[in-house]
């Protein structure tokens, strides 16, 4: 059977049906919209960081937080977890450690302390978690930062802010 043209008889114009392409239209967006992934942006730090340089005023003052302080002293990078020194690595077990042959601090320590805080930490309001500060030099090599920062998250704390370094007065 043929198809039969459909006229308008008050315009004379052939009429086509439209039913059935806006439906193919509608199940293609309906997939393309179910089978895209959206990409995360890269690089993204769950973190507050310090918005000015050098004023004392301007770090982050949390209650109850955890502190890491890291410094380069002569060097050697030492570094402190709340009030406690913390010790330095006997290894040298990274690339950076082995090529400049000076040891950094003990990272198991850093983590067992944070740990040890996270445990005893008793949420306050919003507080959920555990908030942490990493204090750092402003001549600290980053691997350390990164390292002290791929432990907190590890320990999943997800408040964490990073303190600016101070400029000495001029």
């Amino acid at each position: 059977m043929a198809r039969r043209k459909k006229i308008n008889p008050n315009t004379g114009k052939i009429e086509t049906d439209m039913t059935s392409m806006i439906d193919v239209v509608f199940l293609l967006l309906i997939f393309f919209m179910l089978a895209t992934k959206f990409k995360l942006p890269e690089g993204t730090l769950r973190t507050f960081l310090p918005k000015n340089r050098g004023e004392s005023n301007s770090r982050p003052m949390m209650s109850e937080t955890c502190r890491v302080t890291l410094m380069l002293q002569g060097s050697q990078v030492t570094a402190w977890a709340d009030q406690a020194q913390v010790p330095t690595s006997d290894l040298l077990d990274t690339d950076y450690e082995s090529y400049t042959g000076v040891p950094g601090p003990d990272l198991n320590f850093i983590a067992d302390h944070i740990q040890r805080r996270k445990n005893s930490y008793v949420p306050l309001g919003d507080n959920t978690t555990l908030p942490v500060v990493i204090d750092f030099a402003e001549n600290v090599p980053y691997k350390y930062v990164i390292d002290v920062l791929n432990i907190v998250y590890k320990l999943d704390l997800e408040k964490i802010a990073f303190a600016q370094p101070e400029n000495p007065y001029e």
